[in-house]
């Protein structure tokens, strides 16, 4: 099996080059991380208006997105349910069923295998969105949901993501759809209001309908974020310099053909949905 030598998506503990990563690049230790997650669960308690989770596993989310800075940390904490209120429409009435019926359409989707740096790849397959179907706050909704329960694992903590835009297919009615409002949260979303390290956006067969989208989101980002952003036109053999042809599937040229993105995310996100509706409901009262 070709994937033999890539860690699946799942992992249940933190490897040894994982735990070394974790103490070079974000200077996480044993001494370090307790009083961390103390000053940090104090700062949140003090936000008297914010309601959100202060156990150890969500806290350290923050603080490994931040290098352990305890002040960064909670500042990306408050910018996410700040961004959360801003953004009522998308999350306050988050409806499973609804989300449910999205995933199965296969818009976005893991692999089950993370690449050569442990990171996970997330896929947004934009010609299977029908904004006839299923409007833009439903999507936005749903891949920050996806977003989120990838980091729920430590590994993708600390190890990070990378994401897949494959924006073959990509209408006039889709373009419309992605108003400067949304587009500035999607650039919020890949600069500071996530506890996320994105450590690669790659677009693959971009059009120049698309490019339009990219000149007003590349004005909101950070020189760091742009500098992660890669082109790969229609060339496999460009994507495959990114991510391994071993952990892609077949539309992708890769060598795993028999997996299907629809499936992976209808069964996986299921494990995932009461703890999203929690915090949608949750943040700035």
């Amino acid at each position: 099996m070709k994937t033999k030598n890539f860690l699946p998506f799942h992992l249940d503990h933190l490897t040894a080059k994982m735990i070394k990563k974790a103490k070079e690049e974000l200077k996480e230790t044993d001494d370090i991380r307790g009083p961390a997650l103390e000053q940090m669960r104090k700062l949140v308690l003090a936000e008297k208006d914010l309601k959100c989770p202060t156990e150890d596993e969500y806290l350290i989310q923050f603080l490994r997105a931040r290098k352990f800075d305890v002040g960064r940390a909670f500042e990306l904490l408050h910018n996410k349910y700040e961004v959360k209120k801003s953004y009522c429409d998308l999350y306050d009435d988050a409806d499973v069923e609804e989300l449910r019926k999205f995933m199965a359409t296969g818009v976005i989707y893991c692999f089950p295998y993370r690449d050569e740096e442990g990171c996970v790849v997330l896929v947004l397959q934009l010609s299977k969105w029908n904004p006839d179907d299923f409007n833009i706050c439903i999507g936005l909704c749903a891949l920050t949901g996806l977003l989120l329960y990838t980091v729920d694992n430590p590994a993708t903590q600390i190890c990070g993501i990378r994401v897949l835009v494959d924006v073959r297919g990509f209408t006039f009615k889709q373009m419309r759809c992605v108003t400067p409002r949304y587009i500035h949260l999607l650039s919020r979303a890949l600069r500071n209001c996530l506890p996320i390290r994105f450590k690669g956006i790659h677009f693959f067969n971009e059009s120049s309908i698309f490019q339009y989208v990219w000149s007003v989101l590349k004005l909101f980002l950070t020189d760091k974020i742009k500098g992660r952003v890669h082109f790969h036109g229609n060339s496999l053999k460009n994507l495959h310099k990114s991510i391994p042809k071993e952990i892609l599937s077949s539309d992708y040229g890769g060598d795993n053909v028999n997996f299907n993105g629809k499936e992976w995310s209808v069964n996986e996100m299921e494990k995932f949905y009461e703890k999203y509706i929690r915090m949608c409901r949750s943040g700035y009262m």
